[in-house]
């Protein structure tokens, strides 16, 4: 990472970064559901490939069809227990927007 990019790119904090390959694989392999219903609920796209491709603090990142979209939290988390409750919250609000 050069300098320039260090500015464009916020900072993760290490516990975030320290964890965010687990929750990515994690996500995409065992709650794929819930990051389709977020994706549909949030921008009303309905892709059931969509993936969990990064996090960062407020949120996460969702891939769908060559784009990325920003799946907002209702806070900002400061651990991994708390990235972990807004990820339930999403899977509880959203599941009337998954895909069969």
């Amino acid at each position: 990472m050069t300098k320039d990019s260090a500015k464009i790119q916020p900072a993760v904090p290490k516990w975030l970064s320290d964890a965010s390959n687990r929750i990515v694989s994690h996500m995409n392999a065992d709650h794929s559901n819930s990051i389709v219903s977020t994706l549909n609920a949030q921008f009303g796209i309905k892709d059931t490939n969509a993936t969990m491709a990064n996090l960062e603090l407020n949120g996460y990142y969702i891939s769908s069809n060559g784009k990325l979209y920003f799946a907002k939290f209702t806070k900002k988390c400061n651990s991994v227990d708390e990235y972990r409750e807004e990820l339930i919250k999403h899977a509880q609000i959203y599941r009337d927007f998954e895909l069969s």
